[in-house]
């Protein structure tokens, strides 16, 4: 019986994880959904944040079970760090005059931290991570405007 229950906690901490994990990024997407031509946004910001989110909770899973060790866990967020980099590079584009997509690729590394910080428990790092990109891209968003600030990002 300790096994299904076992499963149970997994699968519900598991469901809750990405469900959060998912929440977290979609404000993230819509924003770069409305504001950018990268393609990245609705579908790519929360895919990021949940396949952090499950990376970490596998790689919590395998220390739990003794498979993996402390510096397992370090090296899982150390690769995630470095993939997600290249993700988030993707959006950067280089014309002749100027560098696009650098806010975009930012907020996409950024939401694969949030991802990393609720498979790990840090609710509150992940919540304030969410509100601290959202705040920096609207806030950012109107001083380009008001030509305070040069356009980054090309949108």
């Amino acid at each position: 019986m300790a096994n299904l229950a076992d499963t149970l906690r997994q699968l519900l901490e598991a469901g809750v994880a990405l469900g959060a994990a998912y929440v977290l990024a979609l404000p993230l997407g819509w924003e770069r959904t409305k504001r950018t031509t990268a393609g990245v946004g609705l579908r790519t910001v929360p895919l990021v944040s949940v396949g952090a989110c499950a990376y970490v909770l596998i790689s919590r899973y395998l220390y739990e079970q003794g498979i993996y060790s402390m510096d397992g866990l370090a090296r899982t967020l150390r690769a995630l760090m470095t993939g997600i980099g290249f993700i988030g590079g993707g959006a950067i584009v280089k014309d002749v005059r100027d560098v696009r997509g650098i806010a975009t690729g930012a907020a996409v590394w950024n939401t694969g931290a949030i991802g990393a910080s609720i498979a790990y428990g840090s609710y509150v790092i992940a919540l304030v991570l969410s509100l601290t990109s959202l705040l920096v891209l609207f806030i950012s968003r109107r001083l380009q405007r008001y030509g305070a600030l040069p356009d980054d990002d090309g949108a």
